[in-house]
């Protein structure tokens, strides 16, 4: 990762912060779902995201 400019640092960086958004967002949309199939999407999208942003950020 040494090859990385400031720009892809940069970028690397909103893309963590946006994952956080999402989760945020998504955990709002699973209160408004009494449907447990969906809320387990839900998670699901939310733990990639986790996910996603912890192997970016073990990257820099």
């Amino acid at each position: 990762m040494d090859s990385l400019n400031q720009i892809e640092i940069q970028n690397i960086r909103h893309i963590c912060g946006h994952s956080t958004s999402f989760c945020e967002k998504i955990n709002y949309y699973k209160t408004l779902s009494s449907d447990s199939n969906v809320t387990t999407v839900f998670d699901d999208i939310c733990n990639e995201c986790n996910n996603l942003k912890s192997e970016l950020s073990n990257m820099l």
